[in-house]
C-alpha cells in the first residue's frame, strides 16, 4: 500500500486555501526561508510566480539568508514561508518573527505541534525529542541545528505560542492567526530506520488518519499556522493617533504611547513600524 503524500499534500492545501480566500495572490512575490527543491516544487505546484528560495546550506538554495537574521527590509515580500525549518533555528522565535517582519501580507509556517498524542509518542520511542536521525542520514556532517552535525530539539508550537510571540512583538496591531492540521505517519523513517514492524503497523493505521485529522484535529502532528498583518491599530493605539493629530494641530496635550518616530511612521505607510 502507498501512502498519501502528506508532505507535499498539507503544503500545497494551506497555500491554496490562503489563495481561494483572498489573504494572498499566485503574483505576489514570496520568500521561502529554510528552503529547498521541495519548496520549489510546491510554489511551482500553487502557481507562484514571483518567489525567492533560501537556505543557510547551499546545496539546497543558492540564495544565503539566515532565517534568524533576514537581511531584507520590513515588508519586502508579500508573502513569507518556511517548512519544516524552524525548529532547526537556534530561536525558532526569533525566526518567526523575522518572517513576520520582512512579510507584507502574511507570514506561514509548517511546523510540529505540541500535543499529548507526540509526548506520548516521545515517551514509548515512536518519534524523537532530538532529531538525531536527520544527523545519521547526514553521515554525521549536517541536518542538526542551523544545519550544523548537533542535533536540533524539535520544537513543537502551539497556538497560544503563536499568538503570544507575535502580539510581544508587534503589540500595536491585532494580526489575525490561522490554524491548519493534518496526521503525518513517519513510515519512510521507519523503513530508513530498518524497523520493519513499525512500518507495517503505521501503513495499516494510515487509511484512518484522515478520519483521526477531522476528528481529533489538536492532536495532529502536522501543524500550519498563517499570520496575516494587520494595518488596523489596537484600541488603545488609535487613541494615541488621535491625540497626535491633536498635537499637530497644536493641541499640547502630552501622549506618552506614541513617539514622534512612530507617528510619522504611522503617516508614512499606516503602520508603526
Amino acid at each position: 500500500m502507498e501512502m498519501r503524500d502528506v508532505v507535499t499534500g498539507f503544503y500545497v492545501d494551506v497555500l491554496e486555501r490562503l489563495v481561494d480566500k483572498g489573504v494572498v495572490s499566485k503574483s505576489d512575490s514570496v520568500l521561502v526561508v529554510c528552503g529547498g527543491p521541495l519548496d520549489e516544487k510546491v510554489m511551482a505546484m500553487v502557481g507562484f510566480g514571483q518567489v525567492t528560495v533560501t537556505n543557510l546550506d547551499d546545496t539546497m538554495s543558492s540564495n544565503f539568508q539566515d532565517a534568524e537574521n533576514l537581511t531584507y527590509q520590513n515588508d519586502s515580500f508579500d508573502l513569507v514561508v518556511v517548512h519544516a525549518g524552524l525548529h532547526h533555528c537556534y530561536s525558532p522565535h526569533r525566526a518567526l518573527l523575522e518572517m513576520y517582519r520582512v512579510a507584507r501580507k502574511c507570514a506561514v509556517a509548517f511546523e510540529a505541534r505540541d500535543s499529548l498524542m507526540i509526548r506520548t509518542a516521545v515517551r514509548f520511542g515512536l518519534t524523537e525529542d532530538y532529531e538525531t536521525h536527520a544527523i545519521r542520514m547526514n553521515n554525521g556532517l549536517g541536518g542538526g541545528v542551523a544545519n550544523g552535525p548537533v542535533p536540533n530539539f524539535i520544537y513543537r508550537w502551539t497556538e497560544d505560542e503563536v499568538r503570544k510571540a507575535v502580539a510581544s512583538f508587534d503589540p500595536a496591531h491585532a494580526p489575525t492567526v490561522s490554524f491548519f492540521y493534518d496526521l503525518r505517519i513517519p513510515v519512510q523513517r521507519f523503513t530508513q530506520a530498518g524497523n520493519r514492524l513499525m512500518r507495517a503497523f503505521a501503513l495499516a493505521i494510515e487509511p484512518a488518519s484522515r478520519l483521526f485529522a477531522r476528528l481529533l484535529p489538536k492532536q495532529c502532528n502536522e501543524f500550519a499556522f498563517a499570520v496575516v498583518k494587520a494595518n488596523e491599530l489596537q484600541p488603545w493605539m488609535e487613541t494615541a493617533v488621535r491625540m497626535r493629530l491633536d498635537k499637530k494641530r497644536g493641541d499640547r496635550t502630552p501622549n506618552p504611547i506614541l513617539s514622534d518616530a512612530e507617528f510619522e511612521k504611522w503617516e508614512e505607510n499606516g503602520r508603526i513600524w
